[in-house]
């Protein structure tokens, strides 16, 4: 069915107010998938901060000019899905290669960081990312290690000169 003129303008803005806040762009080819399938990829994908959204390529081309998702534009044949991630930038990533692995009708087409376009088998790149969460645990622990081993090493010196004044204290018991 095609859309009118004031539509297809709708939908544009719609998706440039998305790509505005977007940090990566995950596309994808869902032909094949079931409707259920992709109702439970929208499901999680609304959990997990991730925007989805079937829109025709020449309209995601018209919302994509002149922004860092301007490269995807060799990518965009056939139908695509479109997983936008935001404050996480590898949560769209991580999310499509899970069902891609579920759902043999799911295929990673390309994937768009930072004005660069990656080739869909690039998709580890992405999705191996940690969380803010996981970044900030590993940082936390790295930055802890070295405290950790300073207060040993601080509470190890009074400690040994408590057992050197004990091995004496009992040198002295056994020799009187």
């Amino acid at each position: 069915m095609a859309l009118a003129k004031n539509e297809k303008e709708r939908i544009v803005e719609e998706v440039k107010a998305v790509v505005a806040d977007a940090s990566t762009l995950v596309i994808s080819d869902a032909r094949g998938l079931k409707v259920s399938e992709l109702s439970e990829i929208r499901k999680e994908a609304n959990e997990k901060g991730v925007h989805i959204q079937v829109i025709k390529n020449s309209l995601a081309k018209l919302a994509f000019k002149d922004t860092d998702f301007g490269c995807s534009e060799e990518a965009l044949k056939g139908p695509s899905l479109f997983a936008f991630s935001f404050a996480e930038p590898g949560a769209a990533a991580k999310l499509l290669k899970t069902y891609a692995k579920n759902f043999e009708a799911l295929e990673i087409k390309a994937l768009c960081v930072e004005g660069q376009l990656l080739d869909g088998s690039q998709i580890d790149l992405l999705a191996t990312l940690p969380s803010r969460e996981e970044a900030i645990t590993l940082i936390a622990s790295v930055l802890q290690a070295p405290m950790g081993k300073f207060a040993t090493l601080l509470n190890e010196v009074p400690s040994k000169l408590a057992r050197v004044l004990a091995a004496v204290r009992d040198n002295k018991q056994a020799s009187a």
